[in-house]
């Protein structure tokens, strides 16, 4: 029988924050992996930050590079999108990429793509909440939200592959979900535009899937008790199969 190589996904890391979950103190599993393994990390991964690189931000791009995994990311709300779109790409996993390193990618908005042997629809974006304190084309950016324009990509995806997905990856969720991952659940909760979009994309798609994985909330262990159709990560690490 041929011997697939793995996939794990966990939650955002912003940067430097939460990268050490990734480390072998953290993480003993990572380094039984190889180069055909995947790490994939569901948005504000954080690093492609400044428009000119830190010494903080080449040490953990460089750190990443080195693990024996390869790492691939959808982008989150908390991420310099001016500089991800500016990113050479290139054709891997059936679909485009963009290319950090020769081990680092960003997975685009509306894709699908064929990774070991799994087909995996990514959504990234996320609208921020606290817009109020954040500069933007400093610390915030317009691109961060899910636009329809990438919803329509993601419909037009699923549609030439026949309307089915192993696996979807977003970085936020839909209202009904993302209420559920709020903290304080008697806040005055109110769905926003990237969590709207979302809506109209699975209320409309007719897309079948396994499973839904999103990061965002900085929660773990919230999930569909139910059916088991959705995932929030943030701290843990899980493999899909």
């Amino acid at each position: 029988m041929e011997k697939l190589n793995r996939i794990f996904l966990t939650g955002d890391i912003h940067s430097s924050i939460s990268i050490r979950k990734l480390s072998n103190k953290n993480w003993k599993e990572g380094h039984t992996l190889n180069k055909n393994d995947y790490v994939i990390i569901l948005g504000d991964f954080g690093l492609i930050w400044e428009e000119y690189r830190t010494k903080e931000s080449d040490f953990w791009l460089k750190w990443l590079d080195d693990q024996p995994w390869t790492t691939l990311f959808i982008d989150g709300n908390h991420e310099n999108h001016t500089l991800l779109n500016k990113l050479p790409r290139k054709h891997l996993f059936g679909s485009k990429v963009g290319i950090v390193s020769h081990s680092i990618f960003h997975l685009l908005r509306g894709e699908v793509y064929n990774i070991n042997k799994k087909k995996i629809l990514t959504i990234g974006g996320a609208t921020s909440h606290d817009k109020e304190y954040r500069v933007y084309g400093k610390s915030i950016w317009h691109e961060e939200d899910i636009t329809h324009d990438d919803i329509s990509t993601a419909k037009e995806n699923v549609k030439n592959n026949l309307f089915e997905v192993d696996y979807v990856l977003t970085h936020c969720a839909p209202p009904k979900i993302a209420f559920k991952c709020i903290d304080n659940r008697n806040s005055f909760y109110q769905p926003d535009t990237s969590e709207n979009q979302l809506d109209w994309f699975f209320e409309s798609s007719r897309l079948k899937y396994k499973k839904h994985y999103f990061g965002h909330y900085h929660q773990d262990n919230v999930k569909d008790e139910y059916e088991n159709k959705w995932e929030c990560l943030y701290h843990k690490i899980i493999e899909i199969k």
